[in-house]
């Protein structure tokens, strides 16, 4: 009989655990789900984002950071599908419609990435993720001079965006325009020094206009950016 007490206690702190759990607001959940997220708790994270949903099926926040988890572990059509349940139930939530714009982008699905950046700037016309998405989601469609005009404008919002000067100088780079080519991605390693893509165009452009030595530098200084670990 000595074990019947310790085992009948067991019991009632995970049955009242449990009915804690039963009975907590879908707010209340949400918030510990935030909490556990951010200390890095990813599955635990899931799991109350997941009780959620099953008492608040339409709530936003909760389809939104799960989406958020697909996103960073590269499951992309979970996260598209989060994104979208989250704009099912509030349409305006633009970090929401930039996201889904993101996994689209991340599938080589540019067209309804692109439709999904341009509903966020209908928006927010000075969005510069947006701008800066746009700019290389149409790089990829081939629409070179209308991604030039996205990228400098999101270039005027947020002047020091490393790689909008860098996919600036890819795309000025592909329509023959050397010159300034070379401007966007110098000042691209003016910003960061380390960037090594950059690096890597511009000896494109020095080969181009027969600058061996130049080019012989960039190259190398590009190999040795991509081989060293960063910080």
């Amino acid at each position: 009989m000595g074990l019947i007490l310790p085992a009948l206690l067991v019991g009632l702190v995970l049955y009242f655990y449990w009915l804690k759990i039963r009975t907590e607001p879908p707010e209340v959940l949400l918030a510990r789900g935030i909490q556990t997220q951010n200390s890095g708790s990813i599955e635990k994270a899931i799991e109350l984002y997941g009780k959620v949903l099953e008492r608040d099926p339409a709530n936003h926040f909760a389809h939104y950071n799960l989406a958020q988890i697909h996103n960073d572990r590269g499951k992309y059509s979970q996260a598209q599908a989060g994104y979208q349940s989250a704009l099912k139930s509030k349409p305006d939530f633009l970090d929401a419609r930039l996201n889904l714009g993101v996994v689209l982008y991340r599938q080589r699905q540019f067209p309804a990435a692109a439709e999904a950046f341009r509903d966020v700037l209908k928006v927010s016309p000075s969005h510069p993720q947006a701008l800066f998405n746009l700019g290389i989601t149409l790089i990829e469609l081939g629409q070179t001079d209308q991604a030039i005009e996205w990228l400098n404008a999101s270039l005027r919002e947020n002047p020091k965006n490393v790689q909008a000067h860098y996919y600036l100088g890819l795309a000025f780079g592909r329509i023959g325009q050397r010159a300034k080519a070379r401007a966007a991605l110098q000042q691209a390693l003016a910003l960061d020094p380390r960037y090594a893509p950059a690096y890597t165009e511009l000896a494109k452009i020095y080969q181009a206009e027969g600058e061996q030595r130049l080019t012989d530098q960039a190259r190398a200084k590009a190999s040795e950016l991509s081989s060293t670990p960063q910080k």
